[in-house]
């Protein structure tokens, strides 16, 4: 009788703790999300400032809480890209110049694969934009690049797992970079 009364209290105990767990992951995302809306609806200068900073120890908060629980890690990272992406052409808009000819602002906030894939394909970009000879384009990709590398160390600045993990993920890109500047004056 009691083996029969311990499967079904045993089943409870895991539901209960996997929509512990679920719930958890939203609570964070949504408190994420509020930190986010309060930002950008901030008024520049003190305001704003400290709300970023406050939306950013929350990150450091997280990033050391779930940063070793790789598939809790990246469903709240996935949950912060979508609320960052409602602000996104706000802050694109504001970070890359009227003059640029549409070149995207990739996020740099993400798990380290899709921020490495970001910034190698920045590379690329501004390889190919060296390689054609046009100034314009040049320009306007570097400058998508330099605010890029800006936000990624931002992304990584009091997580040095992340770091690393970033850095030898984008290893080749930069080397691959370096060969062709070095071979291209």
């Amino acid at each position: 009788m009691k083996n029969s009364l311990l499967l079904p209290v045993a089943l409870l105990v895991l539901l209960a703790s996997c929509n512990s767990s679920s719930g958890d992951i939203q609570r964070v995302i949504d408190k994420y999300c509020e930190l986010n809306t309060k930002e950008h609806n901030a008024p520049a200068g003190a305001e704003r400032e400290a709300a970023a900073a406050e939306k950013k120890a929350y990150e450091s908060e997280v990033d050391d809480k779930y940063f070793r629980d790789h598939e809790t890690y990246q469903l709240i990272i996935e949950g912060m890209k979508k609320c960052d992406e409602a602000y996104a052409g706000n802050a694109q808009a504001a970070a890359v110049p009227e003059s640029s000819s549409g070149a995207d602002m990739p996020s740099a906030y993400g798990d380290a694969v899709s921020v490495a894939n970001n910034y190698c394909a920045l590379v690329d970009k501004s390889i190919a934009a060296a390689q054609s000879g046009g100034d314009a384009a040049l320009k306007d990709i570097v400058t998508v690049k330099v605010i890029f590398e800006k936000n990624m160390d931002e992304s990584f600045k009091s997580n040095p797992e992340r770091r690393d993990s970033i850095l030898n993920l984008i290893k080749p890109c930069m080397e691959k970079e370096v060969h062709f500047r070095q071979n291209n004056p």
